[in-house]
């Protein structure tokens, strides 16, 4: 049978699905009195013995058969692809009455994201219903009436920008109640002919505990080095949780101060704080507000880089735009076309830095506890408090206090975008601390602290330029701290720090940065300077890149400067392969190494290298590395002429939920925990995740307050498993862990050749159910159906017309029918 012989893997055609496909093989239109586009039901193959009307009420009962009519719906509304939840809508029949469009309220699309004041007819406002398709150009709206879900999808242009990436609060899930702990677990064993032997061992433990919308986290580490000593140390340990709305988060325990102004400490206490990932993605990063005059009712569109990237209407009159998705630094290209035709083209240059805020945009942190000294300094009680907000200026405030007893600062500052002068931040901080009769009593200062950033032309990005000058009697708090304490690491309060990083595309295909930093001291002479400049290019497939870096302090810590080249090729042979050669010289001499690495079906990958030291000593190394559902493990030789070793590394995660424990990959902070219940080995696409022999797989790595989307790789799954929908989206809250089921079923394809009692084949068009009465399948030409079923035998049932002759039942029994290339072959008998 050639129909058999090409099916392979799931198959999932409908009944329904199988009659329109040998319809539409059938080259005749029905002519005659027949209606345009039906087909003449003579034209039918039947059974000699069949009623001469039998293929008119096949079709007839399949045409007549509508699965829902018009009025209130409730269905899944998707927009572009982002869930919205479900929606009650009226649905009516289209002028041709065949098909069901649903009523659209400029109200609801509003609310959606379209900016209906974009729309060219602004009386279309006033209708109860929109077409959309016809007022948007692009737009379309698609009902599924059988899953019950309304997709529309609208051109980004016409959407709103403080929408994309934006998502109701309502939706934000807090997950489950789980508790998780990361590892990463290293043995290092070997010797050498001045050491001997030697091993030493380390565990890092990233643990989190989920309960009731509150998330405990805890990191330590265990250590035991080379001479054999032992050491457990925490990093930070503390309890959070969200406050209502998009106010931010609430931390309690181990924490530290804000850094946009002062220098952050740890700090062993609470801090409420606003948590910029609860914005949406347009208002995160800051944008200039665009503004004008327009003299007519006029179009408005903004390019960038040559493509159109925002388009209105805008009244008679200012006009200000301010829901732009851009970032970073460029230069946008405002074009206004007046109701006359007239046109008028301006630029607007912009640069963004990191403490720039929309307009209306705020921020607040305020933090209050007590000093976490490391080592034996003092921990004296301390708040502080941050705010900034942004203008409609294009510039944004800034402000904080700090206070404890004996220590007292105060700042603020302003960050503007200066246009085609690029971005400048400016804060000034003044600062009395109370050092004690025997180190010179209560002292001030001040510090003042400059930021630029610009983007020029021919590819050069001054990414960040910024210089802070303190007076000699300005301390930091930590430094108050330090030198109080009588603590040896205090050697000089900061006089001056410069930083810089720049960035030089040269061409298409090469590059230059730079990143330099320098800091002196009041109280002692030597200055700490270092720098990194790299020259990348790509060369007929070879990537070259040379490097250059030194760090120097005039005085104890000596210099090191290096150079260095760096060829990298890719290789014909295996699996993303590469081969690299490298070659460092420093004041200590010339070193070379050869290396390759590849990866192998994104699990196993390998790194070998030969190399020559500085002293003329040969090495070789070789590790390879594992990633598989439940961690990562990885191995590690190294051999040289005075000594060889041996390491081994783990790393992964444990979860433990109301259904058990799983492993996995490093989970980090937010994650998912996926459920296709009994079904094992499916994976899960960007995640180095299967699901377990109970059907549990965990998702790292996922972004709070935004929608994830979990879709499934069904690419390897067998023919018997059926998953009616492998992707779903979530929003998780920071630190969630969310759980989502997925429903699956094994179940049978079967292809059956039926007939009658007599030979003849089952009549075309005739339907078959299941004992609840539900629709399984419709007969095709020469009675073979298509069915789905599961394992267990059942009786089918057949009927093609109103007739009680007109039914006869099959017994189907699928665990007993041999499976063939996944689907389950067999004739079978209608009595």
């Amino acid at each position: 049978m050639t129909f058999i012989s090409h099916l392979r893997g799931p198959i999932r055609l409908r009944g329904s699905q199988l009659l329109t496909l040998c319809i539409a093989l059938s080259p005749l239109l029905a002519q005659g009195n027949a209606m345009p586009g039906e087909f003449r039901a003579g034209f039918l193959r039947q059974h000699p013995d069949d009623a001469p009307n039998s293929g008119a009420l096949a079709l007839q009962a399949l045409a007549n058969e509508r699965a829902l009519g018009p009025g209130l719906l409730l269905v899944d509304l998707t927009v572009n692809l982002e869930p919205v939840g479900p929606r009650e809508l009226r649905f009516d029949l289209d002028a041709t009455g065949t098909h069901l469009q649903p009523c659209l309220p400029p109200g609801l699309l509003a609310e959606l994201g379209l900016r209906t004041e974009a729309l060219a007819d602004p009386t279309l406002l006033a209708q109860q219903c929109l077409n959309l398709a016809e007022v948007v150009p692009g737009a379309r709206v698609d009902f599924d009436s059988q899953r019950l879900r309304l997709a529309i999808s609208i051109p980004q242009i016409a959407m709103r920008r403080e929408v994309a990436g934006q998502v109701d609060p309502a939706r934000w899930d807090a997950g489950i109640n789980a508790a998780f702990v990361n590892y990463q677990a290293s043995t290092l064993q070997g010797s050498s002919r001045g050491r001997g032997r030697f091993d030493s061992h380390d565990l890092y433990l990233t643990s989190g505990i989920n309960l009731s919308g509150w998330r405990l986290r805890s990191s330590q580490a265990w250590r035991q080095d080379a001479q054999g000593e032992r050491s457990w140390t925490r990093a930070y340990t503390y309890a959070q949780t969200d406050l209502p709305g998009t106010w931010g988060t609430l931390t309690l325990g181990e924490t530290a101060t804000d850094s946009d102004l002062f220098r952050g400490v740890p700090v062993t206490g609470l801090r409420l704080a606003t948590d910029p990932e609860m914005l949406p993605d347009a208002l995160r990063s800051y944008a200039p507000t665009i503004r004008g005059v327009a003299q007519t009712r006029a179009k408005l569109e903004i390019w960038q880089n040559g493509y159109p990237i925002y388009s209105t209407y805008v009244s008679p009159g200012p006009y200000a735009i301010d829901d732009l998705g851009v970032a970073g630094s460029g230069e946008l290209e405002v074009v206004l076309t007046e109701a006359d035709g007239q046109v008028r083209r301006y630029l607007q240059p912009y640069t963004a830095l990191g403490n720039l805020l929309r307009p209306g945009i705020a921020r607040y942190s305020f933090t209050a506890g007590h000093y976490n000294a490391a080592g034996d300094a003092r921990s004296p009680a301390l708040w502080q408090l941050t705010a900034a907000r942004g203008t409609p200026w294009n510039t944004t405030l800034i402000g904080g206090l700090m206070a404890s007893q004996g220590y007292h600062a105060q700042a603020a500052g302003l960050a503007r975008d200066l246009g085609a002068l690029g971005a400048l931040a400016f804060d000034i901080t003044h600062a009395s601390a109370d050092l004690g009769q025997a180190l010179g009593g209560e002292i001030q200062g001040m510090s003042y602290a400059l930021r630029y950033s610009k983007a020029f032309e021919h590819g050069t990005n001054l990414r960040f330029a910024g210089y802070r000058y303190s007076t000699e009697n300005y301390r930091d708090f930590d430094e108050w701290v330090r030198q109080t304490s009588y603590d040896g690491r205090f050697r000089g309060s900061r006089r001056s720090r410069l930083e810089a990083s720049a960035y030089q595309r040269l061409g298409s295909n090469s590059s230059l940065n730079l990143n330099f930093s320098q800091q002196d001291y009041w109280q002692r002479s030597d200055v700490q300077r270092q720098f990194q400049l790299s020259y990348n290019t790509y060369l007929s497939g070879v990537t070259v890149s040379l490097y250059a870096s030194q760090s120097l302090s005039d005085g104890r810590y000596g210099s090191d400067r290096q150079v260095g080249l760096s060829l990298s090729m890719p290789l014909e042979f295996g699996a993303r392969s590469n081969f690299t050669l490298d070659l460092q010289h420093s004041a200590a001499g010339t070193s070379q190494r050869a290396s390759l690495s590849a990866s192998h079906d994104r699990n196993l990958s390998y790194h070998a290298s030969a190399s020559r030291s500085v002293n003329n000593q040969q090495n070789l190394a070789l590790n390879v590395a594992y990633q598989a559902a439940p961690g990562t493990l990885g191995a590690g030789i190294s051999r040289g002429a005075d000594y060889h070793s041996v390491s081994l590394n783990a790393s992964g995660a444990l979860l433990a939920h109301a259904g058990g424990v799983e492993l996995g990959p490093y989970l980090g902070d937010t994650m998912a925990l996926v459920h296709v219940p009994g079904i094992a080995g499916v994976g899960v696409h960007n995640a180095a995740s299967q699901t377990n022999a109970r059907g549990y797989a965990l998702v790292p790595y996922l972004r709070p307050y935004k929608a994830n989307s979990l879709v499934l790789d069904t690419d390897r799954l067998g023919a018997e498993i059926d998953i009616d929908n492998a992707s779903a989206q979530v929003v998780p809250r920071r630190g969630a862990v969310v759980k989502q089921q997925f429903a699956a079923r094994r179940v049978n394809h079967l292809v059956l050749s039926t007939q009658l009692h007599d030979g003849r084949p089952l009549p075309f068009g005739a339907q078959l159910r299941d004992s609840q009465g539900e629709a399984l399948g419709v007969v095709g030409q020469a009675g073979q159906v298509l069915l789905t079923m599961a394992g267990q035998a059942q009786q089918v049932t057949a009927h093609w017309g109103e007739d009680p002759a007109a039914r006869c039942s099959l017994y189907v029994e699928p665990d007993l029918i041999e499976l063939t290339d996944g689907v389950r072959i067999q004739h079978l008998t209608c009595q």
